[in-house]
């Protein structure tokens, strides 16, 4: 069910009791924009990855957010839902009330539109919604405009230099005044309209005139919003300025709760303390806080503290899915993919039925990208996945959202790892990664794959991640052949002068001390009219189809050149068993590399496989002393 600024509040006691008598709650949101400036790698650690989630993703927009509230029949043994998707956008509902900015990206408005996206309903009737420390700061305004207004109220007018009143106002003024006169006159009339659409010069001038012939205790004056006609002065008899402070107050706290809005929501889902399930939901929780509740902390330690005041549980079907014993059921874990997969693979597939039509969808006709129906094939997926997870370990009973042997996937939320647990864990600090085999290239821009691989050529196969044109990780296929490549990182910089090659931990000591931020954003004037279907930063094979509504800001496609991974290569898995400890790069080499300039790499200079082939003798003597068996030849 569609939900909007015009049925919201006639809806809302439904949607309080539904999210507090379901057993757990499905979310699912769709945005403005995934990313804006650098993009998450898969070497990331969870602290690393969650500020660049916070820095280059929370300008962007939730304008749809999908609900599904799903609770378990033990007596019919069946699961009822309660679906929908609510498009939110920030209107202010008042002149008190923020007028937001925010970002778009056209790669996902061309995403959202070609998949339906309502932008008319959005705009015109979408809900709005103010963050907690928003509203705080508007309730605090409005009291202190009351305690304001009643302190005039019981004040005294002081008298003024009367303004002359121009020609060509005379006779408004006058006809103001005279229906004053018939109100007071009325016996049956409480209230006039005295002037429509003045601006502050008339209407100051009729407070003026109507306040010194008639005493401010038999009539008040106010400006009003009236529909159809607009502003207007409306003049009310026997109300004092202390009651009618009051009733501004009143009406304003009105106007304040409207601009609270889709926020109601996230408060009473807080208060419910009910399990939340997603798809690929890192984004979504992220931006439910930063555009609802609370702006996010800059610590990780306290987003991870943040996030279960929200539920004491998170549970990612996507993290589920992609891991043990899961795991090899399924050759992608692409929502509607799981969806596919779980109902070929389990004879006993659970179908969940609406509660009502209304609030329901039809299996027969596919609203992918829709957030409401996203979150109903995400709770369809989840039941499913529990019932999968029981038959493989011998579980008898019905696997509930408060089971214990969901223990393992609780509160980790997925993200892209390189062959590593693909989690931000919110239960506690994450353990020691295994970088030591990681390394950080800086090259020409014209180099190509193959000039990066013949840099490693010692080693057998190297995977390769792209960060932009001039830049990349590479990670050796063993972690055991970090030392060898530390001890002759030294030479192979001196060898190529035109290359800064460092290692994970050097890098990040580097670019911490220089505070320089690494980016991938380039001029417009470079930017290709469609991104390449080669581009490596797809993260895995499975995630460069359409997953959720590509949730990961990695799943965008980047404008800079796509390149591969060298075809005789393959990604082997790191060994995070391996003892090896990770070795600091010579520091007069680092040094020295720190002062070289790439980009003064002329493009006509030959690529390095060339140099390599023509000086291969001479220049790789020293490097086949340290490596007798490679094979240079």
């Amino acid at each position: 069910m569609d939900v909007v600024n015009e049925n919201f509040y006639q809806l809302l006691p439904e949607i309080e009791l539904a999210i507090a008598e379901c057993d757990f709650i499905a979310i699912d949101g769709e945005f403005t924009g995934l990313h804006n400036g650098t993009m998450v790698s898969i070497f990331d650690t969870a602290a690393q990855y969650y500020q660049k989630l916070r820095s280059n993703c929370m300008d962007f927009l939730m304008v749809q957010f999908g609900l599904c509230a799903v609770k378990y029949n033990a007596e019919k043994k069946k699961y009822t839902y309660r679906a929908y998707n609510f498009y939110t956008f920030p209107k202010p509902m008042s002149r008190y009330a923020p007028d937001c900015r925010f970002l778009c990206q056209s790669s996902s408005m061309e995403f959202l539109s070609n998949n339906n996206f309502d932008f008319n309903k959005l705009f015109k009737h979408g809900i709005p919604f103010l963050t907690l420390p928003d509203e705080q700061v508007l309730q605090n305004e409005l009291l202190n405009r009351y305690k304001q207004n009643c302190l005039q109220a019981q004040t005294p007018s002081k008298v003024s230099e009367s303004i002359p009143i121009p020609d060509n106002h005379k006779a408004d003024i006058e006809t103001a005044c005279e229906k004053v006169k018939e109100l007071l006159e009325s016996e049956t009339s409480s209230e006039v309209i005295v002037a429509e659409k003045p601006n502050s010069f008339v209407r100051k001038l009729i407070y003026q005139e109507v306040y010194s012939r008639y005493s401010d205790s038999k009539v008040s004056l106010q400006s009003r919003i009236v529909e159809d006609i607009g502003s207007v002065m409306v003049a009310f008899k026997g109300r004092t300025k202390l009651l009618m402070a009051q009733e501004r107050m009143e009406r304003e706290q009105i106007e304040l709760e409207k601009a609270v809005g889709f926020s109601a929501v996230l408060k009473k889902i807080i208060a419910s303390n009910k399990p939340v399930v997603g798809h690929n939901m890192t984004l979504d929780v992220c931006h439910m806080i930063h555009q609802f509740c609370l702006p996010l902390p800059s610590s990780y330690s306290d987003f991870q503290a943040m996030v279960k005041t929200i539920s004491y549980r998170f549970l990612d079907t996507k993290y589920i899915s992609g891991t043990e014993p899961l795991k090899p059921f399924f050759g992608s874990t692409v929502l509607n993919d799981l969806k596919k997969s779980l109902s070929e693979q389990c004879q006993n597939y659970i179908d969940l039925e609406p509660e009502v039509p209304e609030v329901g969808y039809s299996e027969d006709v596919s609203k992918l990208h829709d957030a409401g129906f996203d979150a109903y094939l995400t709770s369809t997926v989840f039941v499913n996945l529990c019932n999968l997870y029981g038959k493989v370990k011998g579980i008898k009973e019905q696997i509930s959202t408060d089971s214990a042997y969901l223990k393992q996937f609780e509160n980790k939320l997925y993200m892209i790892r390189y062959n590593e647990d693909p989690c931000l864990n919110l239960n506690g600090p994450e353990p020691q990664l295994q970088r030591s085999h990681v390394y950080h290239i800086t090259f020409p821009a014209e180099w190509k794959t193959i000039d990066i691989t013949n840099i490693f050529s010692p080693f057998t196969n190297v995977f390769i991640k792209y960060i932009n044109d001039t830049s990349a990780w590479v990670a050796l296929r063993e972690a055991s052949q970090a030392k060898a490549m530390n001890k002759i990182l030294p030479k192979l910089q001196a060898l190529h002068k035109n290359i800064i090659l460092l290692p994970w931990s050097a890098y990040y000591k580097d670019t911490c001390t220089s505070n320089v931020p690494t980016t991938t954003k380039r001029k417009i004037s470079n930017c290709s009219s469609s991104p390449p279907k080669d581009n490596i930063d797809s993260p895995i094979a499975e995630d460069t189809s359409d997953d959720h509504d590509g949730h990961t800001p990695e799943k965008v496609p980047r404008i800079s050149k796509g390149r591969r991974v060298s075809k005789g290569g393959t990604i082997s898995p790191i060994l995070e068993g391996d003892e090896s400890s990770e070795l600091e790069a010579d520091s007069s080499a680092v040094s020295n590399i720190t002062d070289v300039d790439v980009k003064n790499h002329s493009i006509s200079t030959p690529s390095y496989a060339q140099t390599l082939k023509t000086k291969k003798d001479t220049d790789t003597a020293e490097l086949k002393t340290i490596f007798p068996v490679a094979s240079w030849d």
